[in-house]
């Protein structure tokens, strides 16, 4: 694999990465991703290794430079880190109190159109940044009201909630296939998806995708449950003072809990309000409770019984980027629990060392649904 190396300003390929004795990089649904990369002195000059220029790892994989470290031993080294592309949405925050009452795509659309290609101030503007014309659409309006927040903070609350994927997926244009090199990044395009179910007995009519031992598929699976800061009920406080502060109580499931198992997650928002910063009404009292029951349900999230797989795959009938992709739903057996556990992609990690590839996923505990293993089911779609 031969890493291409673009200029932050213009975009245009300035160097190749050939050799090296490292590379990671972890890539999120719906989060930043990150890398590292270790190489030997003389393998390149650090001319175009220095922060902000852009690093092509995999289609649709690029990386941000945020560090560079030079490492004298006896075989002296280069370290390379920084994060992937959807880094660049936590370059804008919120100044100001915003509201919105729409789907939740349209929602996101219209910050990301106010905070990076269309802003008030023009300073804000990042001109390579493009809109994907395929969105999703998804019944059903929200209101919600924002401040302070990063627009990917902002993002990850509202989708994963609601079970939908975002981020930004970078263009290559001017490919020399006789080289194999390419000459230009030309954008980075924001997408919104909703992730495909690849489970068995899915209704969307996509082949299963099975991970099991006894399918050759799996080289380790490790299951961890979590729940250190578990809450079943969040106590949304907006504005107001005293006994006169609005309250509203948001609960996990549709059961009402109480006593042992009504463990409180007292909220604080009081950036919610019913009259913006000059006094003028924004929200009526209806209104300003419906987006403290969304804040609510944001903050539950944080707060599940987290249930995560980290998976060593083995590339064989499934490949990834073809037949499935991070953020869809899969299929995982552990016959040590005698269960087949459907849970959507997280994120995915692929090292390169000593001439070896390695590729993990994670499954997370979002929506999981558990069953009981059935063989013949398995080696069906096996």
């Amino acid at each position: 694999m031969i890493l291409d190396v673009f200029e932050k300003n213009n975009r245009t390929r300035v160097d190749m990465i050939r050799t090296y004795n490292y590379v990671y990089y972890e890539d999120e649904d719906n989060g930043i991703g990150k890398f590292e990369i270790t190489i030997p002195t003389n393998e390149t000059s650090l001319i175009w290794l220095t922060v902000g220029n852009f690093i092509l790892f995999d289609e649709g994989v690029v990386g941000i430079i945020k560090g560079v470290k030079e490492v004298e031993t006896s075989d002296n080294e280069i370290n390379i880190y920084g994060y992937l592309s959807n880094h660049i949405l936590e370059f804008r925050s919120f100044l100001l109190t915003s509201n919105y009452y729409d789907t939740v795509p349209e929602i996101l659309l219209s910050m990301f159109d106010e905070l990076f290609v269309n802003p008030t101030d023009v300073r804000r503007r990042i001109g390579f940044l493009t809109v994907s014309e395929d969105i999703p659409t998804i019944p059903g309006k929200v209101r919600y009201q924002s401040t302070g927040k990063t627009f990917l903070e902002t993002g990850r609350n509202l989708f994963e909630t609601n079970g939908l994927s975002f981020g930004l997926y970078p263009h290559i244009e001017n490919y020399n296939e006789q080289i194999e090199q390419y000459a230009n990044l030309s954008d980075f395009e924001f997408y919104i998806k909703k992730p495909a179910d690849r489970t068995i007995g899915n209704t969307e009519g996509n082949i299963p995708i099975v991970f099991s031992f006894d399918l050759n598929n799996l080289s380790q699976l490790t299951y961890e449950e979590d729940a250190q800061t578990f809450a079943s009920v969040a106590i949304v406080a907006s504005e107001g003072v005293g006994e006169e502060r609005k309250t509203v109580e948001v609960h996990n499931t549709e059961e009402e809990y109480t006593g042992y198992e009504r463990i409180e997650l007292y909220v604080d928002a009081r950036d919610l309000q019913t009259t913006d910063e000059q006094g003028q009404q924004e929200l009526t009292d209806e209104e300003l409770e419906e987006v403290m029951i969304e804040r609510g349900k944001e903050k539950l999230k944080e707060h599940e019984r987290f249930i995560t797989f980290d998976a060593s795959i083995l590339q064989g009938k499934y490949k990834y980027g073809v037949d499935y992709f991070k953020g869809d739903y899969v299929s995982v057996v552990s016959k040590i629990k005698n269960k087949i556990f459907d849970a959507p992609i997280t994120s995915v990690r692929k090292t390169y060392s000593n001439g070896v590839e390695h590729f993990d996923v994670t499954l997370g505990v979002d929506r999981m649904k558990i069953r009981q293993l059935k063989e013949r089911e398995i080696f069906r779609y096996g």
